[in-house]
């Protein structure tokens, strides 16, 4: 019965944190002109897989950006998103313990790597540039989030273990 409570405790976390991805990816602000747009999910990925680990990163960060993808309209991308959040989500939570700066690092040279090569084959190498750049900011402004909110983040589960 206690295995059973525990593997439903880390079935619900990831279901939460999926949702979490899902939703503070939802919350975006789309780029004129082009079919990119600046979002909070990737913070939320780097929170979830720095402090969670590598399998909750990659689960999380997987089914929820791709989720988002589906319902804001951009299923082409839904897959590739898959693929791409899985991979980093899973590479930041891997080399967590080796120090923050190298997974974000890392992790951010997965997603950006992903996303200007899917963008170059999907749209023309002259759409990559675009997505380069955005993906810069993406990265940056999500590593930015992680590195305020994992310390919150680690003090609450910390405080919750205690109880």
């Amino acid at each position: 019965m206690n295995r059973n409570r525990e593997a439903s405790r880390k079935i619900a976390l990831g279901a939460v944190a999926a949702a979490a991805v899902t939703v503070a990816t939802m919350i975006h602000m789309p780029v004129p002109g082009f079919r990119v747009y600046f979002n909070l999910g990737e913070g939320v990925i780097y929170v979830i897989a720095l402090t969670l680990g590598a399998r909750y990163g990659a689960v999380s960060a997987s089914l929820g950006a791709a989720m988002a993808d589906l319902l804001l309209g951009y299923p082409l991308w839904a897959p590739l998103t898959f693929c791409i959040k899985g991979v980093e989500g899973f590479v930041v939570g891997r080399l967590a313990p080796k120090g923050t700066a190298l997974a974000l690092a890392a992790g951010a040279t997965v997603m950006i790597a992903g996303y200007t090569s899917a963008a170059g084959l999907l749209y023309g190498w002259k759409a990559a540039p675009v997505e380069l750049v955005t993906d810069l900011v993406q990265t940056g402004m999500g590593a930015a989030f992680a590195l305020l909110f994992v310390p919150i983040v680690r003090r609450r589960l910390a405080l919750s273990e205690m109880k």
